[in-house]
């Protein structure tokens, strides 16, 4: 299940123990600027989308990918998304990442990371991992830029390939 809120406290709050959860438990992939957008009918975006990027915390948790960002040094904001990568496209030339997740009822949120080659390639073993393990049909998505997103459920959350 997908829940996107826009209160910004919770969406924080929820975002710092997740964080917290996956020092302990998950396994870290990296740490690298980026930003988040969904595109649905619209596009939205999850994450600030101009310099200075927030740094994202990519993290591989029980079959899924989750990335955490907190923002802002007086209004704290926050973005979470924890699903199965349904594609992960690497510009060598620039150094960007892009990592789509996919709701099953549709949309997509699209994670954009400046980072090296060795990130990329961990998360392609990361998400080839996911892929093996499923995910058990989780998913999460928090943000407390902007209006609530619609509530959605990735049951299927992977539907095409990454190399």
């Amino acid at each position: 299940m997908v829940i996107a809120l826009s209160d910004s406290v919770n969406v924080v709050y929820e975002t710092l123990g997740r964080y917290i959860d996956d020092l302990c438990s998950s396994i870290y992939i990296g740490t690298a600027r980026g930003k988040a957008l969904f595109y649905g009918d619209v596009a939205h975006p999850l994450t600030p989308t101009e310099d200075p990027l927030p740094f994202m915390n990519i993290f591989y948790s029980r079959g899924l990918i989750e990335i955490t960002a907190v923002w802002g040094r007086m209004e704290k904001s926050a973005f979470l998304v924890r699903m199965v990568p349904s594609r992960i496209d690497v510009g060598r030339i620039m150094g960007v990442i892009e990592i789509t997740f996919h709701p099953a009822d549709g949309g997509a949120v699209v994670v954009t990371l400046h980072g090296n080659p060795g990130l990329a390639e961990t998360l392609r073993d990361a998400a080839r991992a996911c892929r093996r393990k499923e995910g058990n049909g989780e998913g999460e998505l928090l943000s407390s830029m902007g209006q609530p997103l619609n509530l959605i459920t990735p049951q299927d959350s992977a539907k095409s390939s990454f190399p």
